[in-house]
C-alpha cells in the first residue's frame, strides 16, 4: 500500500492547513478562489479526497487568522 502525502495529520483540516502553509508563504496575495482550488487540487493530488466545500470553508477560516476577510458574496476580493 502505497503511503499518501501527508499521512502523518490526523484530519482534513490539518492537510488542508499544511498545503495552504505552503502556497501563502509563496503567493501571499492571491484571491480567496486561487486558494480554494490549489489547496483542492493538492490535497486531491496528494491522494486525500476532500470535498471542496469543506476546503473553502477551512481555507476561509485559516485566512481569517491571518487578517484576511472574504467577502461571502464576491468570494474572492478581500475585504
Amino acid at each position: 500500500m502505497k503511503k499518501q502525502h501527508h499521512a502523518g495529520y490526523v484530519s482534513h483540516q490539518d492537510i488542508i492547513h499544511k498545503c495552504l502553509e505552503t502556497y501563502y508563504e509563496m503567493f501571499s496575495n492571491m484571491p480567496f478562489q486561487w486558494y480554494v482550488q490549489n489547496v483542492y487540487d493538492s490535497s486531491n493530488r496528494k491522494g486525500f479526497n476532500i470535498p471542496q466545500e469543506e476546503v473553502e470553508s477551512t481555507v476561509r477560516y485559516f485566512l481569517q487568522w491571518k487578517g484576511r476577510e472574504v467577502c461571502p458574496h464576491c468570494m474572492g476580493r478581500w475585504q
